[in-house]
Order: C-alpha cells, then structure tokens, then sequence
C-alpha cells in the first residue's frame, strides 16, 4: 500500500474506533453497566447483586458487543500504523510496540469472554469462585499496562507527523500515567482518573482521523488545468 492509501486506512480506523467508544459510553450512561464492574475483584455476592440490577445484563452485553468491535478497529489500526510509520521509527521499536498492541488485544478478548462466561454461569446456577474475579483484574491491569508500553513507543512517530501529530503524543502521554495511577489507587476512588484516562485515548483516536485524512487528501495527484477528482482524457490527433 501507498502512503495515501495508508492515510485513508487509518483515517477511517481512527473514526470507527472513536465512533465505536462515544456509542459504549452513551450506552453506559443509559444501561448504567458496563463490563468496568467485572475488572475488580469482589465478592461473589456483589456479582450477582449487580446482574440483577435493572438492565444489567442487557447494558453489559451490548457494551461487550461493542467492545469486541472496538477490539478489532483498534489492533487493525495499530497494524497499519506501524506501516506507516515503517520510515520514520526503527523497526525493532515499532516491532515492540506493535506487538504490545496485539497482547492487548488478545488480553481484551479474554477479557470480554471470561466476564461473558462469569454472566452466563450466575445466569445458569453454574459455579463461580473468588478466584475468576482475581484472575480478571490481574488480566485487566496487564492489559492496560501493555498499552501504555505500545503507545509510548508509536508516540516516537507520530511525533514527527507535524503539528497534529505531537497533539496526539501528547494525548497519549497523558493516557498513560491516568491508567498507571488507576492500577495503585483504591477503586472507588478511581472514577475521574477512568474518565480522564478515556478521554485522552478516545481524543488520541480523534485526533488520528483528522491527522490521516488531511494527510491522504494533501497525496491526492493534481491534474493540471482539471479539478480534482476528475481525469483529463487527451483526444486523439
């Protein structure tokens, strides 16, 4: 693929991941659940306490959905993006970071498999123990942690896409502490550190469309005397 052709991918990537996030967060505000309560450890009593809350279920299902969705736009992105970046990073760091990526992605999944599962089980009567919501918030922080580590490294590169492009690292470099701060802090009183730490990914992701597709439109080949998009056709003599 071509440097435009990279751009559009991107561009496009950029937006269906932000688009995909913005629908999770209205559907969080409307079901008031989200997959957020199954990152910690808690009692089994506190489980099923909240699956039979008022549209828990519902809410919880429709945000995994989302999320699985998310999943594939934004290791798709980061795959391209490591493309793209291919001139401007050694490839042994882009190799680190893209790799990260994909351990994040694969660990999202589990993620989102293993709370369905915990879901289904109370839903059946099946056993739950202790250990599935333990084991869910050690999967949960090093997932977190191998993203840190990814965008850290992708930041050495689209710092160098000019002026949008350190807007980004900058957004990511804030993304960063807010979830090293969420991983230490008791979880009640993490909820703002949550929010800021969604906002800097989502705006990274916002960002990223508006960077790439100016960038895509800026390769567009200019025909002399024609406007673009259309083809001057020479007539024969």
């Amino acid at each position: 693929m071509d440097i435009r052709s990279l751009d559009r991918a991107l561009s496009i990537l950029a937006t269906l991941s932000a688009s995909v996030v913005a629908l999770m967060v209205a559907a969080i505000i409307s079901t008031k659940s989200s997959q957020d309560f199954f990152q910690t450890a808690r009692s089994l009593q506190a489980y099923a306490a909240h699956v039979e809350l008022p549209l828990s279920t519902l809410g919880l299902r429709f945000n995994l959905g989302l999320d699985n969705l998310f999943m594939i736009f934004y290791a798709a992105f980061f795959v391209v993006l490591a493309t793209r970046l291919r001139d401007l990073v050694d490839s042994r760091i882009l190799t680190v970071a893209l790799a990260a990526m994909l351990l994040t992605a694969f660990l999202d999944a589990l993620e989102n498999h293993h709370i369905m599962t915990m879901v289904h089980s109370m839903e059946n009567g099946l056993p739950l123990s202790i250990a599935d919501g333990q084991f869910q918030m050690v999967a949960s922080q090093i997932k977190f942690h191998a993203s840190y580590l990814s965008v850290l490294l992708f930041s050495f590169g689209l710092w160098k896409l000019g002026t949008l492009g350190r807007l980004i690292a900058v957004s990511v470099w804030c993304y960063i502490p807010c979830g090293v701060l969420i991983s230490v802090m008791p979880v009640d009183s993490a909820p703002a550190l949550v929010l800021g730490r969604t906002i800097f990914f989502v705006l990274a992701f916002v960002l990223s469309a508006v960077l790439f597709s100016v960038s895509a439109k800026a390769a567009e080949p200019k025909l002399d005397g024609a406007p673009r998009g259309f083809q001057v056709n020479p007539r024969p003599v």
